[in-house]
């Protein structure tokens, strides 16, 4: 008898083990084991970075008045976190980021497909756009404020200049590298040249269009508080700029590592959308 209660449990255990249950959290749990490796190596290297600078400070290599130091930046962290005027810069700054990113996103989509569409027209413009491509937007920062005034406009406009041609090249050369022979057997299927450009080009195109994204948002956080730094009534440039002309240098550390970790939830949210947009777009294609 007990040998046969034995024998019958151990297909039981297995079949436990083969269950979907068990598989899907044996697959969560060699998923989350890489990515606790990489964040507990991030971390560490986070705190080799500030121990080394905080050394670099008792020790008298650097002078805290030029670097300031890691500690005297944490406190003043804290202290800012609960300013509530700080969330109103915050505010205005993201709203310049996110509304110059979406009127560059959608005119430049809209210029790549139409380019796309007409060959010609591509020919014509491109040393145009190389040109402006090339030109420093920085550089003519003060005249979007003599057009625009020093309200949100001109750094929406300072924005949509920097990443507007980053979303146009890398649409058009997703657009161009789809797989000719692809196209040419949904062709012979007989299918129109917007059903290929809706079913076959764009979402081929999707992972030239994220990474883009990715870039462009960088852009376009830095052309608002470089907007900002050069005259605004409010946002984290004006912040870093008063910091600066006061000599602070904790207070523009500070403001630095906020702008820094908007620049980071902002490269997350993307990636969150790569990854179900990347499925989508090859699933399409194929």
């Amino acid at each position: 008898m007990p040998d046969t209660a034995v024998t019958t449990d151990k297909p039981r255990e297995r079949e436990a083990e083969k269950s979907p249950g068990s598989r899907t959290t044996s697959r969560r749990k060699m998923r989350l084991g890489p990515t606790l490796k990489l964040l507990t190596l991030q971390v560490l290297l986070l705190i080799v970075a500030l121990a080394m600078w905080q050394a670099a400070v008792e020790i008298g290599w650097i002078d805290p008045f030029f670097v300031s130091e890691p500690t005297a930046v944490i406190e003043r962290l804290r202290e800012v976190l609960v300013d509530k005027e700080l969330y109103v810069d915050v505010a205005f700054t993201m709203q310049n980021v996110l509304v110059g990113f979406a009127l560059s996103a959608v005119t430049g989509v809209a210029s790549a497909c139409i380019m796309y569409k007409f060959p010609l027209l591509q020919k014509v413009v491109d040393p145009y756009i190389l040109a402006l491509y090339s030109t420093p937007r920085i550089a003519i920062a003060p005249l979007f404020i003599i057009w625009f005034g020093i309200g949100p406009a001109s750094k929406i406009a300072l924005v949509f200049s920097l990443c507007y041609f980053i979303m146009l090249l890398n649409t058009y050369a997703g657009l161009t590298n789809v797989d000719q022979r692809l196209i040419s057997q949904v062709k012979m299927m007989g299918a129109s040249d917007w059903f290929i450009f809706r079913k076959v080009s764009l979402p081929a195109s999707v992972p030239w269009l994220l990474s883009g994204t990715r870039v462009g948002l960088g852009f376009a956080l830095i052309g608002a508080v470089v907007g900002e730094l050069i005259i605004s009534e409010h946002g984290l440039g004006l912040r870093i700029s008063r910091a600066s002309g006061l000599f602070d240098t904790t207070g523009v550390f500070t403001y630095l590592i906020i702008v820094a970790a908007l620049g980071v939830i902002l490269d997350q949210a993307v990636r969150l959308l790569e990854k179900s947009l990347s499925s989508w777009g090859s699933a399409t294609a194929k």
